[in-house]
């Protein structure tokens, strides 16, 4: 039988020696890591029902670390994860295509950096083949993840980065753009009268993360950025995104089933893939579109992972997978069309 299993995995957030240990990183090594050699040594190499496997962007992380501290390169990941690397090239050793998609938290992963760590790589933009099409799903937040060149021409980091690097800083660990909403209340009342809301945002965590407006954040290349220049350089963003915009992005973030229903409707795609909201779910058909399905490959750096495994025969058959600590399958949630 001909190789026609394909896995996409996403969001697994490596990081660097000196943020597992001050326990910082999203991925915890010694709780994450035997799980993730684990799936793919039972699932993946050695199974010839696999034909290609899809890194679905946020694989690395240089967003998530306090504002003080120095952000890690992608080769302090490389060298911390030396056995995640060796595993994927495995992969490839086995015959197994290995492709790439970039995330927001390695959007400025290049191709020749990848490549010298895991040769034989390939990088895309997206995934698509035939009536499936699978990338991570940053782009459509058009505020907070998206690269940004209005409010920072030089790199494009957006304002989720700065505020990813205040979020990491506070005392408890573990805060992300997804916490926000809980208290937003509490950030806009605190605002002066003559800030707009993304300046508000900022100086609201930087007060979380007990820093003053000439305190700086550690920027990579040995650069700082301190919370005032963070303030005028986004507060930009007021003049391309009003307050309704904000609130509009900020609620409607993690509902990417409403994308992946119009490139169904508009493209006409059959299955559509996202990562990036670390919450796994499939469902088949919406409003827009009958015999569509939409599948979220989740994480990897909560109590369960997820990915999605796509066979294609006749029909394309998509399954939700539910991972354990030793990297089993525990759940399957099978969706044809």
């Amino acid at each position: 039988m001909a190789a026609n299993l394909r896995y996409f995995l996403s969001d697994i957030h490596l990081s660097s020696d000196e943020l597992y240990r001050n326990g910082k990183a999203w991925f915890k090594k010694d709780e994450h890591l035997p799980r993730l050699l684990g799936f793919i040594d039972e699932n993946i190499i050695g199974n010839s029902r696999v034909k290609e496997v899809v890194l679905l962007g946020d694989i690395f992380d240089t967003w998530i670390c306090p504002a003080g501290k120095k952000p890690p390169t992608f080769r302090d990941i490389f060298k911390a994860n030396k056995d995640v690397l060796d595993k994927f090239k495995e992969i490839i050793d086995s015959g197994i295509r290995l492709f790439y998609v970039n995330g927001n938290h390695d959007f400025d992963l290049a191709e020749d950096e990848l490549r010298k760590a895991v040769p034989g790589i390939l990088c895309i933009r997206f995934y698509n083949s035939g009536l499936l099409r699978a990338e991570h799903g940053h782009r459509f937040d058009e505020i907070f993840n998206r690269a940004d060149y209005f409010c920072d021409p030089a790199h494009g980091r957006p304002i989720g980065y700065i505020m990813s690097r205040l979020l990491t800083s506070f005392a408890t660990s573990g805060y992300s753009l997804i916490d926000l909403p809980t208290y937003l209340d509490d950030l806009v009342e605190a605002a002066e009268p003559d800030q707009n809301i993304y300046e508000t945002i900022i100086e609201g965590l930087a007060e979380r993360a007990d820093m003053k407006d000439d305190d700086p954040i550690l920027m990579p290349n040995n650069k700082s950025l301190t919370i005032k220049e963070a303030k005028l350089r986004y507060g930009k963003l007021e003049k391309k995104f009003d307050f309704s915009s904000f609130i509009k992005e900020l609620w409607d973030r993690s509902a990417l089933g409403w994308h992946a229903d119009r490139m169904c409707h508009k493209e006409d795609f059959k299955v559509v893939i996202f990562g990036h909201s670390h919450k796994a779910l499939i469902d088949k058909d919406f409003f827009l579109v009958k015999d569509r399905i939409y599948a979220n490959s989740g994480c990897w750096i909560k109590k369960n992972a997820y990915c999605v495994a796509v066979e294609k025969t006749s029909k394309l058959k998509v399954t939700l997978l539910k991972i354990d600590a030793d990297g089993k399958i525990i759940k399957r949630t099978p969706k044809t069309v």
